[in-house]
């Protein structure tokens, strides 16, 4: 199990993005750019970060961001160049070190970015203690996964697998219990008076859905209750709401 995919060095940017990497421990960063404005109106911040990082502030023109960054990039003044998140994490230390009321959610072959960046930002909002990802069949973190997280990617941990199924059979053998959602099963989520303390919530793929063993290897197989006009949400809009609707009934009942 590793706590990164790749070693090679991308950029950040956005406000929220970069300073959550330069606050992030874990996090090794190489560079950082800001133009004048911003740099002028975040000093204080900036300057307690890249001290403690040992890094310094190189201030350039806009101009330079936009070639340094992906064309049509809302960098708002600051680009950080950064390392992929070494945790020393593995899934068997984020399970020992969790209390009693742990959220794991493991997303099963999602792949467009902007979903699994939404949902490291809903995972961050309800208090998930890894999201997990297959090292194949997903990308690797990336700039675009960081923006849409708006600096949840350095809160909650980002942990690459090499069998889920080998996961979730582990975590299950340590008091988790698994929830997978499928818009084809019976089982509403709002008919779940309570869930088991310790959790994996399992989502899966834009197209496909969970994958059969995956499925197989559930405790639950819970579905969003929704009219008739369409049968299926956005993975990250499922997210949103399944881990709202469950923080809502464990914190009710904590």
């Amino acid at each position: 199990m590793k706590s990164s995919k790749t070693n090679e060095n991308f950029w950040l940017y956005g406000k929220h993005t970069c300073m959550s990497a330069l606050k992030n421990k874990n996090r090794r960063c190489i560079e950082l750019l800001a133009t004048e404005n911003f740099y002028r109106e975040h000093k204080k911040e900036i300057r307690q970060c890249v001290d403690s990082k040992g890094i310094k502030v190189r201030l350039v023109e806009s101009k330079i961001l936009n070639d340094v960054l992906p064309k049509g990039a809302n960098h708002q003044g600051i680009a950080l160049n950064v390392a992929p998140i070494l945790y020393n994490l593995s899934i068997e230390e984020i399970a020992e070190s969790s209390n009693d009321r742990s959220t794991i959610v493991i997303l099963d072959q999602v792949t467009d970015t902007h979903n699994i960046g939404s949902i490291l930002r809903t995972s961050a909002c309800f208090n998930v203690d890894a999201l997990i990802l297959p090292h194949n069949h997903s990308p690797s973190e990336n700039a675009s996964i960081a923006k849409a997280a708006s600096g949840a990617l350095d809160i909650v941990p980002l942990i690459y697998v090499t069998n889920i199924v080998k996961t979730m059979q582990y975590l299950k053998k340590v008091g988790y219990w698994c929830y997978g959602f499928d818009c084809n099963t019976k089982e509403n989520i709002d008919e779940i008076k309570s869930f088991e303390k310790k959790r994996v919530i399992i989502f899966g793929s834009e197209e496909k859905g969970m994958r059969r063993l995956v499925k197989e290897n559930c405790d639950y197989l819970l579905k969003i209750p929704m009219s008739n006009a369409i049968n299926s949400l956005n993975v990250s809009n499922a997210a949103a709401i399944g881990l709202y609707s469950i923080y809502i009934k464990t914190n009710a009942s904590a």
